[in-house]
């Protein structure tokens, strides 16, 4: 099955090594995430990698900036 872009852009302004929980009503495991605009050097790590992630997922960004990204 191809991954596929499941959202809009989602911004943020998200502060380092604080969680972000994300509610996105996809109904299903999100698969991932991929980050297409920043106005920092960051990466996004899973708060909990065992968490049920069908109504929300929890990211935990390595700095404080804004950003835009889309789950798949």
């Amino acid at each position: 099955m191809p991954i596929t872009i499941a959202t809009d852009p989602i911004a943020l302004s998200v502060e380092a090594s604080q969680p972000v929980t994300l509610r996105h009503g996809l109904g299903r495991q999100v698969a991932g995430w991929l980050l297409i605009w920043a106005t920092a050097p960051v990466e996004f790590f899973v708060a909990d990698a065992a968490a049920d992630t069908r109504r929300e997922l929890v990211l935990v960004p390595s700095a404080t900036c804004d950003v835009r990204l889309v789950l798949l």
